[in-house]
């Protein structure tokens, strides 16, 4: 059974740590709750891992407070100097976080596997600075007021409203105009019908002074009226090199107007996937387009950006007319639909891969 030390350890040079990893997350809590991610780490080559928050780090002191695990001591409150590399896990929703972990990486030597990508906004513009991803990238603004969403849905007929910072399609909705009316829908019940101005008080009471993006709506159903999008997962693996991992396919439940699993959606393998939906050349074609822009995309951001990043989930789209389109592009891409389609030891292995990756930057400063 793994153990939580109380005292505190504070061995070790006053400069930096080689072979501990650190895990950087927005809260602790238990510490044995990361013992997959400490076990990642030792089977990567670490020797243990300081796990810590990014209030936890003293820029002066040049030390994290935090705890510490290595096999056969489990768990130990702990002060240490800076690790070598780490590995950011963290979903960091208040302001003064946010800029707290983007100091912390900023400010110290430690070599992160990845760095802040910005919002949706911020990613959708570096996107755009690929004449290849152009053709693939939907009509996208921010939304400043009520009138811009009208503004865009008269113009586009059908429009997607999402959160500028959201995550698993959470707080999505879809905005239509219908004749002289209007409908706003979100998680696949309606909100109103009516008039523009019924609609438009609907959705600021709905957007709840919150930031969004108004992006083009795609008729992206299957024939059973399901909508569905193809993850594919890209990482680097332990020689610092970008690897597809996996694509899958996610299918919303049936009235979601996204196609996120965790609300009753379901997963399944691609190619099998598109072969019922295409014919089998315009089935190779979307796959070899998924694989190619799956190999462009981490390149491009990490050239556009100037940054390291260590992993992307790519979420690509395939509309009635068999048009692909990206979707979203994200940094701390969540792997459970590897594991709903290919198994358990398919997703462990992905799992893995950015402490092996973490591991290649430690023993490879420059």
């Amino acid at each position: 059974m793994l153990r939580i030390w109380k005292n505190i350890d504070t061995s070790g040079d006053a400069t930096m740590t080689t072979n501990l990893l650190g895990i950087m997350t927005n809260h602790i809590g238990n510490p044995r709750r990361f013992h997959p991610h400490a076990q990642a780490a030792v089977s990567a080559g670490f020797s243990g891992v300081l796990l810590f928050v990014p209030q936890g780090v003293r820029l002066l002191g040049k030390r994290i407070d935090g705890y510490m695990y290595t096999p056969g001591r489990g768990w130990v409150k702990t002060s240490r100097e800076y690790p070598v590399a780490a590995i950011d896990i963290g979903y960091y929703t208040k302001p003064e976080t946010v800029q707290r972990s983007i100091r912390v990486k900023q400010a110290t030597p430690i070599r992160f596997t990845g760095f802040a990508s910005g919002n949706k906004w911020t990613i959708q513009q570096h996107l755009l600075a690929s004449e290849a991803l152009k053709p693939h990238l939907l009509p996208t603004i921010p939304m400043r007021s009520t009138g811009d969403a009208i503004a865009f849905a008269k113009e586009h007929g059908t429009i997607m409203i999402k959160p500028i910072n959201g995550k698993g399609g959470k707080g999505i909705m879809k905005l239509t105009r219908a004749g002289t009316g209007w409908a706003l829908v979100r998680n696949g019940r309606s909100v109103v019908s009516g008039s523009e101005p019924t609609v438009r008080s609907a959705l600021r009471l709905a957007a709840g002074g919150g930031k969004y993006l108004l992006q083009r709506w795609i008729d992206i159903r299957n024939p059973e009226g399901r909508v569905y999008d193809i993850r594919s997962l890209v990482q680097k693996d332990g020689s610092g090199q970008w690897v597809i991992t996996g694509t899958a396919v996610r299918e919303g439940a049936r009235n979601s107007i996204t196609s996120n699993i965790s609300g009753g959606g379901r997963a399944y393998e691609t190619k099998a996937y598109l072969e019922k939906l295409f014919d089998p050349d315009k089935t190779s074609e979307l796959l070899d387009k998924i694989e190619f822009l799956s190999g462009h995309i981490p390149a491009h951001l990490e050239a556009d950006y100037g940054k390291r990043f260590a992993e992307f989930g790519l979420d690509f789209a395939v509309d009635r007319s068999g048009a692909l389109w990206l979707l979203e592009a994200n940094i701390k891409p969540g792997k459970s639909v590897i594991r709903k389609v290919y198994g358990d030891e398919a997703a462990k292995r992905c799992f893995r891969l950015h402490y092996q990756f973490a591991r290649y930057l430690a023993v490879n400063p420059k």
